[in-house]
């Protein structure tokens, strides 16, 4: 269970990009109460040599310990790949880590049932590109990327994947794929999409948005 949040702080305690973090600080729910646990000094912000940011990165993981949830305002390309290669769930969030703290933890919960669908039910096997959960009353879906390029050789992730993010007729649609399109991060912050990417297999990624604004 998910219970330790590590968050890239800078010195006002809002959380920062890697490059600017001053600390990162570990963040553990007791009963209904986040607390500050423990703080690393984070040193990838004055490193310059990507062999040395590399070595960094793994003894940055190694203090975390069973902490996998690292939050950041931004990450670097060379933090990111690391960071998901060991297989740690990456967030992106802007403000005091107080107000998201619990929202992250929530979605973890969930998505660690989501992930449970995915791996046992028939959905890489059935040739469904879009399944919804709940019988479409809570405006939930999975869409199948992998599935959907698959059987339909020519065309793109942002074929397939714009017109359903540009209506936006979904509460929280996960899309599960090989790889993170370059693209989406970009649209999904210009569409006011909230967004999480995963890594949970060697070659599969889930991405969960959410739409507040509903349907």
């Amino acid at each position: 269970m998910v219970n330790e949040i590590a968050v890239c702080v800078d010195n006002f305690g809002e959380v920062t990009e890697d490059k600017k973090a001053k600390s990162i600080k570990v963040f553990e729910k007791r009963g209904t109460e986040w607390r500050v646990i423990r703080e690393l000094a984070f040193k990838f912000y004055c490193i310059k040599d990507s062999e040395e940011s590399y070595l960094e990165v793994l003894n940055i993981v190694q203090d975390l310990g069973k902490c996998r949830v690292f939050v950041a305002k931004k990450f670097s390309d060379l933090v990111h790949a690391t960071l998901d290669k060991m297989g740690l769930s990456l967030w992106k969030m802007d403000g005091n880590p107080i107000y998201f703290l619990e929202y992250i933890l929530e979605q973890e919960k969930e998505e660690k049932k989501v992930s449970k669908f995915i791996k046992h039910s028939d959905i890489s096997d059935n040739g469904q590109f879009i399944i919804s959960l709940g019988n479409g009353e809570c405006g939930r879906y999975i869409l199948n990327l992998k599935n959907l390029q698959k059987d339909n050789i020519g065309i793109t992730s942002k074929q397939a994947l714009r017109p359903v993010l540009n209506k936006k007729i979904f509460n929280e649609l996960i899309i599960v794929c090989s790889h993170i399109p370059n693209w989406l991060e970009e649209d999904l912050t210009k569409l006011n999409l909230n967004f999480q990417f995963s890594k949970i297999g060697k070659n599969d990624y889930v991405v969960v948005i959410n739409n507040y604004g509903g349907y």
